[in-house]
């Protein structure tokens, strides 16, 4: 009060006096309401603490007593149940079994998603490949005989449908270009038979390719989102309810879900749907090669920088677009109509884009020096059936046994010769060709191989067969012995061979260092 004292001061004694008595008042108001208060917060903080003990324990008698209280609102909890049901009647369960060949007497499950009311379904080729019949089960329990529309192997899609009497719930579709890594989504589904399971996680990764499991028309979505066996074929869904991806593998050691699954992106998945139901079928465009990636040691022996382009391994069939085109062995394409070729997943996803028919221009590399092709695409489809499944790809690393052994008949011209690389080798006779299923070829056929060698750590194996070094054709071993001369130790070698594998040659680069 000393203060408000020294404040009333200066003003007459009649009326400082006033001021005085009043502050003094309104203070001791102000006690009183504060006392109040702080009585009635105590009132308060007694009455909350019965309520909470009475929800937490039993009644005397031992009961539990269910609260009444409403759950906290929670916008991403609301967000997930809004979104689960919004999609769950759309998704259905898929029970295949009567299979046929390899998969007779096969029992799978898997899932899928009505997308239209009429009732297509899409869901994964490999949830009912070989089947002859197909049982689709709904949210509501009704159960369908499903008709197969149609299938698309380099995607893993089907498309099935069922008939209804009535309109069928169906999924929309959200835009998958538009995801961002970090957003939510859920993957509904039947995980080891567990109808209508919905899981939650996030967008991992974009535009993601699987070692071994995927073909180059498939660029997953990668999620956290539970995804187990019985999910394949199943919806991945935006918080809009939206479909965004089909379900179609998982990353595991186990066979279970172990935090990494990958769903179709719906940009492709609604194309190749739009085809299948359309046309029965996709409609890729096929180069007929061979390809393998651009490795730096044959891009830096053509002249080029970095390591975008696709090499030429082999040309499939003479009469193939690439043939007729004047494309070859050991070309290496960079350019398709103007733009730059990645690498070969590149080149077969963009082929593939376009339709059969299609006219493409394609700039390559020959030998160091640059040329351009056009080639009218044959049907991918097509193409490879009459290849005996053949495509254009890099088929792998597996090489069969060689055999030093020659036919007692061959002719003993150019004797083997055994060069510092650790082999041995002779020209590829006809003889020998034919004795050894190479018909066709010429170059130097690889006797034998030093183990611990430079040429074994790189991959050259007995029976293979040089056809070109450094990008220069050999028709045998005195070219090639002639090819190494000019080189000095340290300098870049890369061969290009031919080997049998199976019922099949596949031709691949192998590059090392002069010893």
């Amino acid at each position: 009060m000393n203060d408000t004292r020294d404040e009333v001061a200066g003003l007459p004694a009649s009326t400082a006096g006033l001021t005085v008595q009043a502050l003094e008042r309104i203070s001791k108001q102000q006690r009183m309401v504060i006392g109040s208060m702080m009585v009635a917060t105590l009132f308060l903080g007694v009455l909350i603490g019965a309520v909470v003990t009475r929800g937490a324990f039993a009644d005397p008698d031992n009961r539990i007593v269910i609260s009444s209280t409403g759950p906290v609102a929670d916008n991403l909890s609301a967000s997930f149940a809004n979104a689960a049901s919004i999609v769950e009647p759309a998704v259905v369960h898929i029970d295949v079994q009567e299979g046929k060949g390899r998969l007779a007497g096969r029992e799978a499950k898997g899932s899928g998603v009505i997308v239209t009311a009429s009732g297509y379904i899409l869901t994964n080729m490999h949830v009912v490949e070989g089947s002859t019949k197909m049982s689709v089960r709904l949210f509501d329990h009704r159960e369908f005989d499903a008709e197969l529309i149609g299938t698309d192997r380099d995607t893993d899609l089907a498309v099935l449908r069922i008939t209804s009497d009535k309109p069928l719930p169906f999924a929309r579709f959200g835009d998958s270009n538009r995801l961002r890594v970090g957003d939510w989504v859920l993957a509904i589904g039947s995980p080891f038979g567990l109808e209508q399971t919905v899981t939650a996680g996030i967008i991992s990764a974009k535009g993601r390719e699987t070692d071994g499991g995927s073909s180059a028309f498939q660029q997953f979505l990668q999620t956290d989102a539970a995804i187990n066996p019985g999910n394949s074929g199943g919806p991945l869904v935006n918080l809009a309810g939206e479909v965004v991806g089909i379900n179609t593998q998982i990353a595991t050691r186990t066979g279970a879900f172990s935090g990494i699954g990958f769903a179709l992106p719906s940009s492709t998945a609604s194309e190749i749907y739009n085809e299948l139901v359309s046309k029965g079928r996709v409609n890729r465009g096929f180069l007929g090669v061979e390809v393998a990636d651009l490795t730096p040691e044959v891009a830096r022996s053509n002249g080029l920088d970095g390591s975008d382009g696709v090499v030429i391994s082999g040309v499939l069939r003479d009469d193939s677009p690439a043939a007729a085109a004047g494309l070859a062995s050991g070309d290496i394409v960079t350019e398709i109509n103007g733009e730059r070729v990645r690498n070969r997943r590149d080149l077969i996803r963009r082929i593939g884009s376009f339709p059969a028919g299609s006219v493409v221009r394609l700039t390559y590399v020959r030998e160091g020096t640059p040329g351009t092709a056009t080639a009218k695409l044959g049907d991918r489809e097509e193409m490879i059936a009459a290849s005996g499944g053949r495509a254009e790809q890099f088929d792998g690393e597996d090489g069969g046994e060689g055999d030093p052994e020659l036919p007692p008949d061959e002719p003993q011209a150019d004797p083997p010769v055994r060069p510092s690389l650790g082999i041995t080798l002779r020209t590829l006779t006809p003889d020998l060709a034919r004795d050894r299923s190479l018909d066709g070829l010429t170059g130097a056929y690889v006797m034998s191989v030093d183990p611990g060698s430079v040429a074994a750590e790189r991959g050259l194996l007995a029976g293979d067969v040089v056809i070109s070094v450094n990008q220069r054709r050999i028709l045998g071993q005195p070219e090639f012995s002639d090819q190494l001369s000019r080189l000095r130790p340290g300098d870049e070698l890369i061969l290009q061979v031919a080997r049998r594998v199976g019922a099949k040659i596949e031709r691949r680069f192998i590059s090392l260092r002069m010893p």
